[in-house]
């Protein structure tokens, strides 16, 4: 009883297996499971001497997506671990961007390959000079024939007057090109160039002097903007002329700073045009930037100095009364017997005067009308003198 009883259990039991197996749908590959995709990573060396800025894994023919680099960047000699996750197709486009926005696009396998090694083989330089007054801002090499710019070669650089700069090329098979360049208050420049037989482009004409001319802000008031223009011996000065680029570009000179201004010009004078932050300008004529001294801009109140002391005046310092501090020093040379100068402050007609010795003993004069008394002559019991 029991052994039919336990025969016929396993008799049902093998029915309702058998049922249960018959009731699966068999797999369509036979019965065999589909491979699992593996992670995948590339490492990324840098063995070229730019900066890796930006890095781009996608499949031929598919959108680019992210920068895989993210906010990091692979500086020339280091390494970057670039982690892909489960990916399908061994073979992708890897576009590697650089500092300065030349770039190199390359398939590889990564199920083969875990390494990418950038280098500079097959890179062209081409160098710019830039001989003009003005800074140059963007640069575009277009191959003859296209109308697409590309990308700006200088990247996030400018190029100051009188400097170079040097453009990598990779990928790039085109030898003529049209070069198209701009700069911060000029005219762009277009022109042909055969880059393979000519890979160096100067801008303007480096056979003119360039001069460079001390600019002084003496004025309490920040001097933003910046002009000169040549002059011929004795020429009248023009009227309303075209005062070119601002020759300060992204700089200002702050109270009291000094600036170094570069001009390119066969003549020895110049007319220098200064703006200062609350708009007021001034302009000195017949500046001479072939034995240049410092152009001094002062404040918008004038106050002309006479000294008859025999002894040299180091220092003069010239503020309104409500300020504290006395500011800077409105004199670069000491003023000797018989000299004159010229002060300057931007505030109203009451104004504080101290003037400082060679040997440091000082003398001051407060609360004075500059309206009303313009002109000092320092000599004993001048402060008196300045009070009547």
């Amino acid at each position: 009883m029991l052994k039919s009883l336990s025969l016929s259990a396993l008799i049902t039991a093998g029915l309702i297996t058998g049922a249960m197996a018959q009731s699966v749908k068999p797999p369509s590959n036979g019965g065999m499971r589909a491979p699992q995709q593996q992670q995948r990573g590339l490492t990324v060396v840098n063995r070229s001497d730019t900066v890796l800025y930006r890095l781009f894994v996608f499949r031929q023919g598919g959108a680019e997506g992210p920068d895989r680099l993210g906010q990091n960047v692979v500086p020339s000699g280091r390494s970057f671990q670039l982690q892909l996750g489960r990916v399908q197709d061994c073979r992708v486009m890897v576009r590697s961007v650089f500092q300065d926005e030349s770039e190199e696009t390359r398939a590889v396998d990564i199920c083969a390959e875990q390494q990418l090694v950038l280098t500079d083989e097959g890179r062209r330089d081409v160098q710019l000079d830039n001989a003009t007054d003005a800074t140059l801002m963007q640069v575009f090499l277009i191959p003859r024939g296209e109308s697409d710019p590309g990308p700006d070669r200088l990247g996030s650089s400018m190029v100051a007057p009188g400097e170079h700069f040097r453009i990598r090329l990779r990928n790039f098979a085109a030898c003529d090109v049209t070069v198209r360049a701009s700069f911060a208050g000029l005219p762009a420049e277009t022109r042909e160039v055969n880059i393979c037989n000519q890979p160096q482009v100067a801008f303007g004409d480096p056979s003119i002097p360039l001069r460079e001319v001390p600019i002084v802000n003496r004025s309490s008031i920040v001097l933003y903007e910046l002009y000169a223009i040549p002059m011929a011996e004795g020429a009248a000065p023009q009227q309303n002329p075209n005062w070119g680029p601002d020759r300060l570009g992204a700089n200002v000179i702050g109270a009291g700073r000094d600036f170094s201004m570069r001009i390119r010009s066969g003549e020895c004078r110049a007319r220098v045009r200064a703006v200062f932050q609350n708009r007021r300008e001034e302009i000195r004529d017949n500046v001479n930037i072939c034995q240049p001294q410092p152009v001094v801009f002062q404040g918008a109140r004038r106050l002309a100095i006479g000294n008859l002391y025999e002894r040299p005046i180091t220092g003069m310092y010239l503020s309104p009364v409500e300020e504290r501090d006395w500011g800077s020093n409105q004199i670069n040379e000491p003023l000797r017997q018989n000299g004159t100068a010229e002060l300057g402050t931007d505030g109203g007609c009451r104004a504080d005067l101290r003037i400082v010795f060679d040997n440091e003993s000082a003398e001051e004069l407060r609360n004075f009308d500059m309206c009303r008394n313009a002109a000092i002559t320092l000599r004993p019991g001048w402060v008196t003198e300045a009070r009547q």
